[in-house]
């Protein structure tokens, strides 16, 4: 099984061309920025005034989770092939959320291979490696299982959840990434996510 592991940002729900926001309205195609006030006319002469604005907090979701996040980070999703779609989120200081969704096998069996590929390097370069069971309940009910892991270099240290949800033939894999000087809202970010995420699998 391959373990796809891509730091990408993206946008998904709208067109976005060189900072403006392109939106149509009665057929016609505006161009606009967050905040700015424009006219519009309709097919039938009338105009109307419109101004696009973003809400502070969005709600991603796919066939089989959803959760809310800042609207300032966007989740980029893509598909990788033999049912195994990836979603990420992240932010400039490292921060990073990464969802794996399998609909052809229950991914819960994978989580060792997965800590495995996310700290080789670590191992590697020198970082000390401590691991252990984990698991988390959703506010929605479901339960996630799987590791906590911790590396630690000199002034260095990253923790990770590295945590599945399985269903028949199905399930989810959950991979969080925080460092030691997470900043706050970075830190808002995830705890934003944990209290949302609501898993969809059947």
């Amino acid at each position: 099984m391959r373990l796809f592991l891509i730091m990408a940002l993206g946008l998904w729900g709208s067109l976005v061309l060189a900072g403006n926001y392109l939106l149509t309205i009665d057929g016609k195609p505006y161009e606009l920025d967050i905040g700015e006030l424009t006219t519009a006319t309709l097919q039938n002469g009338q105009k109307v005034q419109v101004k696009l604005e973003k809400k502070d907090i969005a709600t991603f979701k796919t066939e089989m989770f959803s959760f809310n996040h800042p609207s300032d980070f966007t989740p980029s999703k893509i598909d990788l092939g033999d049912g195994v779609y990836q979603t990420i989120m992240a932010t400039p200081s490292g921060t990073m959320l990464m969802i794996q969704e399998y609909k052809e096998l229950n991914p819960c069996g994978l989580i060792d291979m997965v800590v495995m590929e996310l700290t080789k390097e670590e191992v590697h370069y020198g970082y000390t490696i401590t691991k252990k069971d984990v698991s988390k309940q959703l506010a929605e009910g479901h339960t996630v299982t799987g590791k906590l892991v911790v590396s630690k270099y000199r002034k260095d240290e990253y923790q990770r959840n590295v945590l599945c949800y399985g269903a028949k033939d199905a399930g989810l894999v959950f991979i969080t990434q925080l460092d030691k000087d997470t900043p706050s809202e970075d830190m808002a970010m995830m705890d934003l996510f944990w209290k949302t995420l609501t898993i969809l699998v059947k």
